[in-house]
């Protein structure tokens, strides 16, 4: 059965851990059995004026044990269950979460964040609901529903056929609900990632959309997902119906076979009272287990779907390589040959081929959009190059595991993005085993350790998510601490400065100079003054290398560098009148 195999496939191994949780839903269900039984026989008695009261006590005392009994495993069944089914969904979540770590960025272009979150976050959760228990709630109804039935053949074949042709006339209209359902669910979950982007973009934007007067019903974008998540959901309900209601329907008419069928054996001479009786008694059953069956189908076949989109960010191809734990003896960097494009037939970069010695200092310069931030990327293995070679140390990047390049590499994104958590821990982001002391010494090495300790709880201060609650020059200088106590031997610096005032610009450049000794480092900087005693400075324009050199051979070629070096002299003189 389809859901069966989907959630072998999603659970992998660990679905055997299943096993016992299925095998008790059976029993479970042979109890059930046995309790409707003896309440048949005890009705059949009734009937027939047999029934005493040591039948009664009899009887009390059997469905008292199978309660019991019933009882019991219901409490293994459901904690076993649970505990399961919620372990291989912890597990689910950590290996999606690693998996998409590993994924190159392309693939957080293509899918939006409201598909991310979903994916890791609602499609687990609704597969747990699977496990712990849509599942047991199935085995139970199929098992029970198959017993039921094979009890009817066994009192009457010719009821147990009626009852047979009319689930089988019924179960292709189950079927056709489920797929509506997996259908038009699909389109559900699509408006559902959309109103989690929307809302995750209205709560980032809050400051614009307000500013701009657009909160509220006034920001279409939000309301339209609204609107479209209700139009699906309506959908969806409305898909469903029709084929649940007639699934319903035909099972339904089970009861009404038996209380035709039934009186109509006995008038025959076919069949006893008591067969009757049971007859009646299993039609009542077989029709309620065939409702419940009905309503639950289509609920697995859309939760099913979250299992689909579980196996499709699976099956996303991780950046490949071969050693797990490459030994570097240098920290060279070499590129040669690149070509990049982060869309097919649109270049990036084209035939880019440089080499930073280790220990030197390598500046990106150039206009905006001439690659200086994707140098960094492929640098960092966001992205793999479309054509040529990245090595550090003599070694292909692509051979290393991007574990292994990332404890190499530390990196100060133009973007700052500071946790929840206190300032320490920021800090210690870069170094997870970091003493208070060392923290301590990396924030005044960025020039940070004033204003933290000018905050009422210093260190133990929480930052607010995104560090929203400072500023842009605050959570720059502490993304730089976090760079600086990693220590990696490869420095990346994206637009470091930027944030900075002139007076903490000049101490940080200080402080970077002594503690970046003996580093590969590469950075980028808008204002060339910053970057004067780097000891390569590449000039960079649509993609290409146009000028190589440091600061005195660039001034010699008078090309686009040297220009640049006039103007923003001039600019220096500038006064307002």
């Amino acid at each position: 059965m389809y859901i069966f195999k989907m959630i072998q496939q999603v659970a992998g191994k660990n679905s055997r851990s299943l096993y016992l949780p299925v095998a008790l839903s059976c029993v479970d269900a042979l109890l059930h059995m046995g309790m409707f039984s003896t309440m048949i026989l005890t009705i059949i008695e009734l009937i027939g004026g047999i029934f005493t009261v040591e039948k009664l006590t009899l009887y009390s005392i059997v469905l008292g044990i199978l309660f019991l009994v019933r009882a019991i495993l219901f409490s293994i069944n459901y904690t076993q269950v649970q505990y399961r089914g919620a372990d291989i969904s912890a597990q689910q979540r950590l290996f999606l979460g690693d998996h998409i770590r590993s994924l190159n960025l392309g693939y957080f272009n293509k899918n939006s964040i409201g598909r991310l979150m979903s994916t890791l976050t609602t499609d687990i959760t609704d597969f747990e609901q699977i496990l712990t228990h849509s599942l047991a709630s199935l085995i139970k109804v199929l098992f029970f529903s198959a017993l039921t039935l094979l009890f009817a053949f066994m009192v009457s074949w010719q009821f147990g056929l009626t009852a047979t042709v009319l689930i089988l006339i019924a179960f292709p209209l189950m079927q056709l609900s489920g797929k509506m359902s997996q259908k038009y669910g699909g389109n559900q979950r699509t408006s559902i990632n959309r109103v989690i982007s929307r809302i995750v973009e209205y709560i980032n934007g809050i400051k614009t959309f307000r500013l701009y007067n657009l909160t509220g019903e006034k920001f279409e974008r939000l309301d339209d997902s609204f609107t479209t998540l209700k139009r699906d959901s309506v959908k969806l309900e409305l898909a469903i119906m029709p084929f649940s209601v007639s699934f319903g329907f035909v099972t339904s008419l089970i009861l009404p076979a038996a209380l035709i069928l039934a009186p109509g054996l006995y008038q025959s001479g076919v069949i006893d009272t008591n067969r009757m009786v049971a007859l009646l008694m299993i039609g009542v059953s077989l029709s309620s287990m065939m409702a419940t069956l009905g309503s639950l189908y289509p609920e697995l076949k859309y939760l099913s779907k979250a299992a689909e989109n579980i196996l499709a960010a699976r099956q996303e191809e991780p950046l490949s390589y071969r050693d797990d734990a490459v030994q570097l003896k240098a920290f060279d960097i070499s590129f040669s040959h690149v070509d990049f494009s982060y869309e097919k037939n649109v270049p990036v970069l084209h035939d880019v081929s440089f080499s930073v010695k280790p220990g030197t200092t390598t500046a990106l310069v150039g206009p905006s959009g001439s690659g200086k931030t994707t140098i960094i990327s492929l640098i960092s293995r966001f992205w793999d190059v479309t054509k040529g070679t990245i090595t550090i140390g003599g070694c292909d990047i692509r051979e290393q595991s991007p574990d292994t390049l990332a404890e190499n590499i530390a990196i100060v994104f133009q973007d700052v993005y500071l946790l929840h958590d206190t300032i320490a821990n920021n800090i210690r982001v870069g170094k997870p085993n970091a003493t208070m002391k060392e923290i301590v010494e990396a924030a005044k090495a960025a020039q940070c350790h004033e204003f933290i300790s000018a905050l009422p709880d210093g260190y133990d201060t929480m930052v607010g998510e995104g560090g929203n609650t400072l500023s842009g020059g605050e959570k720059q200088r502490i993304s730089i601490a976090r760079a600086l106590i990693k220590n990696a031997p490869v420095v990346l610096l994206d637009e470091t400065t930027s944030s900075l005032d002139a007076d903490n610009e000049k101490e940080i450049h200080k402080a970077l100079d002594a503690l970046m000794k003996d580093k590969t480092v590469i950075v980028i900087a808008h204002r060339l003054n910053t970057i004067i005693g780097a000891d390569q400075i590449l000039v960079l324009d649509k993609g290409r290398i146009r000028e190589q050199g440091n600061h005195e051979q660039l001034l010699a070629q008078n090309g686009w560098y040297a220009r640049m070096i006039a103007e923003q002299a001039k600019a220096r003189n500038w006064s307002i009148e």
